[in-house]
């Protein structure tokens, strides 16, 4: 992502013990093309780290990569519509993620495919400001008040 210019994550961001859990639980999905990796997205049940201790319950998507190669196919449309049917049948009523406040183009991807923005996470130290977006999957709006977390 660096080196093509894209302002999401940099190395060293996101926490390898975290992603190597994730894996290890079996929260990592990919997605196979004629037995080649073209996509992958990480789906967890809470995100206290990025938006904190919330209530109501969520699946909160993470990591969403497609291969630039199969990008044309809308393959991460695909993969939101899995997560988001794999959240409504664990009976959460909200799909939630996050990306860097700055990196527009996703942040326009994200709200083409139905997520509002609720509000933005601040951080202590390098880490980048996160724009937190939510969608409702039973059909009525997201809750659009602000959030306004932050660590100290």
């Amino acid at each position: 992502m660096v080196e093509c210019g894209i302002d999401q994550w940099r190395p060293g961001e996101m926490p390898l013990p975290w992603i190597e859990l994730c894996a290890a639980q079996g929260w990592v999905f990919v997605a196979l093309l004629d037995e080649r990796l073209v996509g992958s997205l990480t789906l967890v049940w809470d995100d206290p780290l990025i938006w904190g201790d919330r209530n109501e319950p969520a699946g909160y998507v993470h990591m969403l990569m497609v291969d630039r190669a199969y990008a044309h196919l809308g393959l991460g449309r695909s993969l939101l519509d899995w997560a988001e049917r794999r959240i409504t049948r664990a009976g959460h009523r909200h799909a939630r993620l996050d990306c860097v406040r700055t990196n527009l183009d996703l942040r326009a991807y994200y709200e083409n495919a139905g997520y509002a923005l609720v509000g933005y996470r601040e951080f202590a130290g390098k880490t980048p400001s996160v724009a937190l977006y939510e969608k409702a999957l039973d059909g009525t709006t997201s809750d659009r008040a602000t959030y306004a977390g932050s660590e100290d």
